[in-house]
């Protein structure tokens, strides 16, 4: 029989290269580590698979087929019943597969690029694996996991132009909606570096964390840590060709870090940028849930 996914065509790049995901609290500079990954010759990185949505509904699928089945079995088969019910060893089987066939296309684009022959890593990007990494380290167990890190209040302040780019955050017409939501947002941030601390813990020599502000202050040297740390070219000339495609400038189209455009997904390219736009209110909302976080991160409170 012949199978219906490009998954099994990966087999003959799986024998030789190795799997990894990218994530990182929402606009911690994530896209931008997937575009210098990907600019790298011996690496192909994708983004974003969105996965975390059938991860999310699988499991009540499966709870359901397990529910009529368990009905059929118990009305008309009983003892003679064939077929058990799914578990999780089937879920994490699905997601796998899934996770596979989606690396059927950035392994397709890479052939298109013409480095496939030279790959030693292949991977997806997504924001959303931070959710249960517990899960997708089931799913991939040998994969290595990279996560980058920002001071949350420069990501809420980067989100909230993300999603409003007309709308100023102290303005009094937002203020409020501006407030209401900084609790929230330093729960979830607080909460997503405790799981990548533990992660990497938990499993040593396969979790890289990088820093969004060391990334901007010498892209080089964060590039050259992470693919040593891969086991890829960190020659000057590479590092030197992805940090130059790579750049505020280059993707930006030509404005430098700090000329804004709150249109553009790379709106502003700098660190700090919060100071900018909390007040005193806003900073002590935040440092309220997540300041002892911040605080061991080495942001400043």
């Amino acid at each position: 029989m012949k199978l219906l996914s490009g998954a099994e065509a990966l087999r003959p790049l799986l024998d030789r290269a190795g799997l990894f995901i990218v994530t990182g609290v929402t606009k911690s500079g994530t896209t931008w580590l997937q575009r210098l990954l990907d600019s790298h010759p011996e690496v192909a990185c994708g983004g974003e698979s969105k996965l975390n949505v059938l991860l999310t509904q699988l499991a009540p699928a499966i709870r359901e087929y397990n529910t009529a089945l368990t009905k059929t079995n118990d009305k008309i088969y009983k003892e003679q019943a064939v077929y058990e019910t799914l578990g999780k060893p089937q879920l994490l089987a699905a997601m796998q597969y899934f996770f596979l066939d989606r690396l059927a296309a950035v392994q397709r684009r890479a052939e298109a690029a013409g480095k496939t022959a030279a790959l030693r890593w292949v991977g997806d990007k997504d924001p959303d694996y931070k959710r249960d990494l517990v899960s997708w380290r089931a799913i991939l167990p040998d994969a290595r996991i990279i996560s980058t890190i920002r001071d949350g209040r420069d990501c809420y302040v980067s989100l909230w132009f993300h999603l409003y780019p007309d709308r100023e955050p102290l303005a009094a017409e937002n203020r409020a909606d501006f407030i209401g939501r900084i609790k929230g947002h330093a729960a979830t941030w607080r909460d997503t570096a405790a799981k990548f601390q533990k992660d990497a813990a938990d499993h040593p020599g396969r979790h890289f964390s990088l820093r969004y502000e060391n990334m901007l202050t010498d892209t080089g040297r964060e590039m050259t840590a992470l693919f040593d740390w891969l086991g890829c070219d960190v020659s000057d000339a590479t590092i030197a060709e992805v940090v130059r495609r790579n750049s505020f400038q280059t993707l930006s189209g030509g404005r430098e870090p700090g000329e804004t455009d709150a249109r553009s997904f790379l709106r502003k390219g700098i660190a700090g940028d919060w100071k900018n736009h909390f007040d005193e209110e806003c900073d002590a909302l935040y440092r309220e849930v997540a300041g002892e976080a911040l605080a061991a991160a080495g942001y400043e409170v």
